[in-house]
């Protein structure tokens, strides 16, 4: 009779155990990315855009426009980085019987907003006007710009408009 100690042979870990621990690792990693992409991508990408408030008249320049005469109370921005690309926005108060004409002159290949318009393209509503321009000539690289005039009351307009870079 001996007295060693025996030491047992490893028991073999079957091929199944081994295999869902490696498709729980993928899993875990998988859904690592996944959550990455919706939390911390989205994260990166925010820190990206850079919003700044511009003079209106710098905006209007930007786009081959010039900012109406008698324009006051003028909030504009200016947006880029990111996805967004570079857009800028708007809104200033103007006086409600040089809108139309202001709106006509601006230069740019226009669209009709809504599908109706006049052969100027600013259409007109109850509520004021409106006029898309696609491409206008400044400096901007901007696909298309809208604008909306707000009648106020009967001597006040409040015009808002909209870039987009498609």
């Amino acid at each position: 009779m001996s007295t060693a100690t025996e030491i047992p042979a490893p028991v073999p870990r079957p091929k199944r155990r081994k295999a869902l621990w490696l498709i729980a690792l993928a899993a875990t990693a998988a859904l690592g990315g996944v959550t990455y992409a919706f939390t911390g991508g989205e994260d990166a990408a925010a820190e990206g855009f850079r919003e700044r408030p511009v003079a209106c008249s710098e905006s209007m320049y930007a786009m081959g426009w010039v900012l109406p005469d008698h324009a006051s109370d003028q909030r504009c921005t200016d947006l880029s980085g990111g996805l967004a690309g570079h857009t800028r926005s708007g809104t200033f108060r103007m006086p409600r019987a040089d809108a139309r004409p202001w709106l006509a002159s601006l230069p740019g290949e226009r669209s009709k907003p809504d599908g109706a318009g006049s052969e100027s393209s600013v259409v007109e509503r109850k509520e004021g006007l409106a006029l898309d321009v696609l491409r206008p000539p400044g400096s901007l690289q901007a696909d298309e710009v809208k604008v909306d005039v707000r009648w106020e009351n009967e001597d006040t307009a409040v015009v808002t408009f909209e870039t987009s870079d498609y």
